[in-house]
């Protein structure tokens, strides 16, 4: 027990994920678990993998990421070979984490796959941490040995001249054994500022490819999943008009429907389409009165505000009185997205 104690505490420090497991426990195991810490040693213990939360299957596809798909697509057919590397770029809220994990993952089912998926921020750190316990070493044997190399948000290191260097050389090494290389960044990677020209010439001497705004599409299978996950039977007009609905990306839409979808926990009523103007335009919707109450409007008596009832998509022009907002309370409470 002492002996597994101390081969717990050693891998520990050298790979966290892999000192919890059940091998660390077991006197019968003494075996395994002296292996399990000579590949920790030696760097075989695998780097973080792509997310399982994010499958190709779940990617709502439109003609805003029509080309990014095509071209994972073809990764996946000829891996290391076509298109690598790959620069996914695109604002925040596009989907190119999504994409990424996705590739990711069917990248992994392939024979003898070692697939690191990480943050360009974990990388970073797992090499100041490398650095700090002078193991530079285990941390370079970790990354040689994969199949696949995919960074999220690449643009972070700029400034970072250890880490471009380190980039850069394993760059160099997984491309010379024809490894998968795929990275996102939020513009092209020439006019990432902070990042050396050797890098972002490495960048660019792949296939770089740009995710816009989600579409119609993309927005109503997104919706339509949201809803569905929640055991929510969604109506084609309350799916059409969140479709319509302006959304910068997929992460301001998925707040705006979690938000109806909070509304209607809280009053214990079904998700409607005039539930969600409600909450979105801040709105309540009614029937529309009768001759008596156009008489009360007329005479100055106190009516609740009149509406056609009709739902219109929120792209469309509104001139009619009834369907504009005069007066909108709580306005920071209804702001989504942050000023540019």
């Amino acid at each position: 027990m002492e002996r597994l104690k101390a081969l717990e505490l050693e891998v520990a420090q050298l790979d966290p994920a892999v000192a919890g497991q059940s091998v660390f426990r077991d006197p019968e195991r003494i075996r395994d678990a002296e292996e399990e810490a000579a590949r920790a040693r030696a760097g075989a213990a695998p780097p973080p993998a792509p997310s399982p939360a994010f499958p190709l299957s779940a990617y709502a596809v439109g003609p805003s990421n029509q080309v990014a798909v095509s071209a994972v697509r073809a990764v996946l057919e000829r891996p290391g070979k076509k298109y690598s590397p790959l620069v996914l770029v695109g604002h925040s809220g596009c989907g190119k984490t999504h994409l990424l994990n996705a590739l990711g993952l069917e990248l992994a089912h392939a024979n003898g796959a070692i697939v690191a998926c990480l943050s360009t921020q974990a990388f970073i750190d797992e090499l100041i941490a490398a650095i700090d316990a002078n193991r530079v070493d285990w941390w370079r044997a970790r990354y040689r040995r994969v199949t696949a190399l995919l960074l999220d948000d690449v643009h972070l290191v700029a400034g970072k001249e250890r880490t471009q260097e380190e980039l850069f050389n394993l760059f160099n090494l997984l491309q010379d054994r024809e490894r998968q290389l795929v990275f996102t960044a939020p513009a092209p990677p020439n006019t990432l500022a902070g990042i050396e020209e050797r890098i972002a010439s490495r960048l660019e001497g792949g296939l770089v490819v740009e995710l816009k705004a989600p579409d119609r599409d993309v927005k109503r299978a997104v919706v339509e999943r949201i809803l569905t996950q929640q055991d929510l039977a969604p109506e084609p007009p309350l799916l059409d008009y969140l479709a319509d609905r302006p959304a910068d990306s997929v992460r301001s839409l998925v707040a705006a429907v979690q938000r109806v979808m909070s509304a209607a926990g809280a009053q214990d009523v079904p998700v409607t389409v005039g539930l969600a103007r409600e909450v979105l335009e801040g709105t309540s919707p009614q029937e529309e009165g009768g001759a008596e109450d156009g008489r009360e409007r007329r005479g100055g008596g106190r009516a609740g505000p009149r509406t056609s009832g009709v739902v219109v998509s929120s792209l469309g022009s509104i001139k009619s009185r009834e369907k504009t907002v005069w007066d909108w309370p709580d306005v920071p409470d209804r702001l989504i997205e942050d000023f540019r």
